[in-house]
């Protein structure tokens, strides 16, 4: 009864209840998510089989220093995460990632990349780090093993 009364008061349910997946949940990004270098270079992609030289990524682009890499339009959005063949992406020693993807926003898992020649689809092999940063990953990329070794996207 409502304030004493005799009139029963008369609950409804909330057009608008609250609902967990409608929750906005704010992450914090890692700085990597901000200060990367962007590669769109489309004979990176592991769909390239284009003739020509075979392409390193040793010392150049990455140098002696890993560096944050995020990879968008012609050159695809990730590392590729099954075995490339040989001398497609433009290079001979196709890299291949073999880890996990982090799930999780701002996130950041280390793997392997591993690099197939000649069939032996992981030849040789190096440690990276990826970051999850909602929406696009951000790749931690030393120089290859060699030359003739290249990063693929997809």
């Amino acid at each position: 009864m409502k304030n004493g009364g005799d009139i029963p008061e008369i609950r409804r349910p909330s057009l608008f209840m609250a609902h967990p997946l409608d929750a906005t949940t704010t992450v914090n990004l890692p700085a990597q998510c901000s200060t990367y270098i962007l590669n769109t270079d489309a004979t990176r992609n592991a769909a390239y089989s284009g003739v020509g030289s075979s392409t390193c990524d040793n010392p150049t682009p990455f140098g002696s220093n890993p560096t944050w890499v995020r990879f968008s339009g012609a050159a695809g959005t990730q590392l590729a995460t099954t075995v490339v063949s040989s001398s497609l992406c433009s290079t001979s020693a196709t890299g291949w990632y073999s880890g996990m993807m982090p799930s999780s926003a701002g996130t950041t898992n280390n793997g392997t990349v591993c690099y197939n020649w000649t069939g032996l689809s992981c030849w040789q092999s190096n440690t990276i780090s990826v970051t999850n940063c909602n929406g696009y990953y951000v790749f931690l990329l030393p120089a290859t093993p060699s030359c003739s070794y290249r990063y693929c996207t997809s």
